[in-house]
């Protein structure tokens, strides 16, 4: 029989279990996307094969081009995350690209990437802040286009931002 606590025992190991495998699968990707999703890289056909169609789509209109963005909830959010936004339109040199993503958001579900996890995952933040309105404190990663920002005590990743890693820079 299983007990309330052994339950939640086993839903926090499933939870950190998950965690791991999803921060793994990022630091082998080169920590600039998640979920197969590499924004610069990955097309809108791509995520719609490995996720299939969005919860919800809307277009999005930002310096007079617009761009498709997908979100991702319920059932139709990956496991773990209760919703994710997929933003669509890269400004490549002097052409848009509207099918390439753009950027990645995750909202994870509570716990899931907690501080720890994140830290050995991606390393050491290039800055680490607060957001004057809410007081949530946030880690910032230049050279991976990755921005963490936690709960308010700073124990676990509330939303995940990827977007494409900046060039690199010539000395």
């Amino acid at each position: 029989m299983i007990t309330p606590s052994a339950g939640k025992t086993g839903s926090r190991i499933a939870s950190i279990a998950l965690g791991l495998a999803v921060l793994a699968g990022a630091v082998l990707a080169g920590a600039a996307g998640w979920g197969g999703i590499t924004p610069g890289e990955t097309l809108r056909r791509d995520v719609q094969a490995r996720y299939g169609p969005p919860s919800r789509e809307r277009m999005v209109t930002e310096d007079g081009r617009t761009a498709a963005e997908w979100t991702y909830t319920g059932e139709r959010a990956p496991r773990g995350i209760d919703r994710m936004v997929v933003g669509f339109g890269l400004l490549r040199g002097a052409s848009f690209v509207p099918d390439v993503v753009r950027a990645l958001t995750l909202y994870p579900k509570p716990g899931v990437f907690r501080l720890p996890l994140i830290s050995e995952g991606w390393g050491k933040p290039d800055a680490i802040g607060t957001d004057e309105q809410t007081g949530r404190p946030a880690f910032r990663y230049d050279a991976k286009g990755l921005l963490v920002i936690f709960d308010r005590r700073g124990e676990w990743a509330e939303m995940i931002v990827f977007a494409p890693e900046p060039p690199a820079r010539t000395p």
